[in-house]
């Protein structure tokens, strides 16, 4: 999987899985060279992704629980989860503790 060149141009989703285009967001923002930037603007970042309104609340939130349920991958979860500065150590009690 290859990242998009900018936030504002993601790859075309394949057709198959439903889940392709929030695992495809995430591996995007956590690849991209100015992911911590990013993640200040999720909001602006995720617009260029054909999400659906609960995977995007989900995302924003971050809802670590949710995310698992609409089928977030746990390795991409992680990432997401460590790029907003989170212990490695406190990720699975965050991920318990949301709903």
């Amino acid at each position: 999987m290859s990242g998009p060149s900018s936030p504002a141009s993601p790859p075309p989703s394949p057709t198959g899985s439903e889940r392709y285009p929030i695992n495809q967001a995430i591996f995007d923002l956590t690849r991209h060279p100015d992911a911590r930037k990013l993640v200040a603007d999720k909001a602006g970042f995720l617009a260029a992704y054909p999400l659906r309104p609960e995977e995007r609340q989900a995302l924003l939130g971050p809802e670590w629980k949710r995310l698992l349920e609409l089928g977030v991958l746990p390795n991409l979860l992680y990432r997401y989860y460590a790029l907003h500065g989170m212990l490695p150590e406190t990720f699975a009690a965050a991920v318990a503790a949301s709903a």
